[in-house]
């Protein structure tokens, strides 16, 4: 009897065996193709839509306006005084003391507004780049922070504005997008505006995008 029962067992265990092997090899390269290729936590952020909705890019904007309309405005007076004084150039005779007087002065004065207009255009977009460039970090930075709460490990900018297909131009920006379709669970908008905002997300829901990723 007990020879029945090693033969047997006997008999049976190179099956077992071999199939012993082979699962532990599928286990093995299993774990072989996870250590080799980890897993990437990917996310989208919509730039446009965080500037357009940034408390602080607003305000900051608001005032260069004020800035643009104040020294559009001083230009505009000067512009109308130089046309006056070019009314006037044109009732005096040329080749007159009081011609020639009057005349360097409107030359005087056109080549100072000139001048004048062109240094404030280059300081109203410097401050513009200035202000862009500095919204632009702190979205980074916030960006960066909550990635790393995250563990995620790329964020690809992304435009999520509707496209109209009755408009041309929206269709061919739309067309060229990189990014052709994103859950909606991986947009990070929301968040990265709230954080921006310190504000509850609560009211930037209303772009209705999806919960952070865990």
């Amino acid at each position: 009897m007990k020879n029945r029962i090693l033969k047997s067992m006997a008999g049976a265990t190179p099956l077992f065996l071999i199939a012993a092997f082979f699962n532990l090899s599928a286990v093995n390269q299993t774990n072989a193709q996870n250590v080799g290729s980890p897993q990437s936590r990917v996310a989208v952020v919509d730039i446009k839509y965080i500037l357009e909705n940034h408390v602080g890019f607003k305000k900051s904007m608001e005032g260069l306006k004020s800035q643009f309309d104040k020294a559009g405005e001083e230009l505009k007076s000067e512009r109308l005084r130089i046309n006056n004084l070019e009314m006037k150039l044109r009732e005096v005779k040329p080749s007159t003391p009081d011609y020639n007087e009057l005349d360097e002065e409107v030359n005087r004065a056109k080549s100072e507004w000139t001048l004048n207009a062109n240094k404030q255009k280059k300081e109203i977009r410097k401050t513009e780049s200035k202000i862009l460039w500095d919204v632009y970090y702190e979205v980074k930075t916030q960006t960066k922070r909550y990635c790393e709460q995250n563990r995620i490990d790329l964020v690809i900018s992304f435009n999520g504005e509707p496209i109209d297909p009755e408009q041309p131009q929206q269709v061919v920006r739309g067309v060229s997008k990189p990014i052709v379709y994103h859950h909606p669970g991986i947009d990070i908008t929301p968040h990265i505006l709230a954080s921006l905002n310190n504000q509850a997300a609560g009211p930037v829901s209303k772009r209705n995008i999806g919960v952070p990723p865990q």
